[in-house]
C-alpha cells in the first residue's frame, strides 16, 4: 500500500512538472508592444554649448513637460503591428522590439531607444547628442547639443 502511495505522488509531481511547463509558453517579444498606443505626456530636457576658441561662449538649459490637455499638443496614436509595421500620422514605417529596445527604421536609417511596455502602457526615452562646427560671431565654434525625451502613452 505503501509503494503504491509513492507512486501516485511520484506521477503526480511528473504531471504537474508537465503542466507547469505548458503554462510557461514564451510568446514572441514583438508582441507585448503590439496595439494601438495613445500618447499621454511627453518630458525632458535639452541643452546647448557654443564652444569658440576653448571657452564655452554660450549655453542653455532647458526641461519642459506636456500632457495631452496642453494646447501645443500634436502627437497622435502609434500602431504597432505583429508583421513589424509601425503607424503614425499616416506614415508607415518597419521597427523591430527586443530586450527593451525598441529600433525603428524609416526611409532605411534605422534609430534605436530604449523602451519600457507593460500590459497597459508604453514608454519611450529618446537621447540624442549632435556636435557641428559653425560660424559663430565670426569665429569658428563647435556647437554641442544634447536631447532627452521620455513619451509615455497607455494602450487603447
Amino acid at each position: 500500500m505503501k509503494k503504491a502511495l509513492y507512486i501516485l505522488l511520484a506521477v503526480s509531481i511528473i504531471f504537474a512538472s508537465c503542466k507547469k511547463e505548458e503554462d510557461e509558453v514564451v510568446t514572441p517579444v514583438t508582441a507585448s508592444i503590439v496595439g494601438v498606443w495613445t500618447p499621454t505626456s511627453v518630458s525632458g530636457t535639452q541643452s546647448m554649448s557654443v564652444t569658440a576658441m576653448g571657452q564655452i561662449v554660450d549655453s542653455f538649459d532647458t526641461t519642459f513637460t506636456m500632457t495631452a490637455a496642453d494646447p501645443e499638443w500634436e502627437l497622435t496614436d502609434v500602431e504597432f503591428t505583429a508583421d513589424g509595421n509601425m503607424y503614425v500620422d499616416g506614415d508607415t514605417n518597419s521597427y523591430t522590439y527586443s530586450g527593451n529596445v525598441l529600433t525603428i527604421t524609416e526611409d532605411g536609417e534605422s534609430e534605436t531607444q530604449a523602451c519600457t511596455v507593460t500590459s497597459t502602457s508604453l514608454t519611450v526615452i529618446f537621447s540624442e547628442t549632435e556636435t557641428y562646427t559653425e560660424d559663430y560671431m565670426g569665429q569658428e565654434a563647435t556647437i554641442t547639443e544634447n536631447s532627452d525625451m521620455t513619451l509615455n502613452a497607455t494602450r487603447q
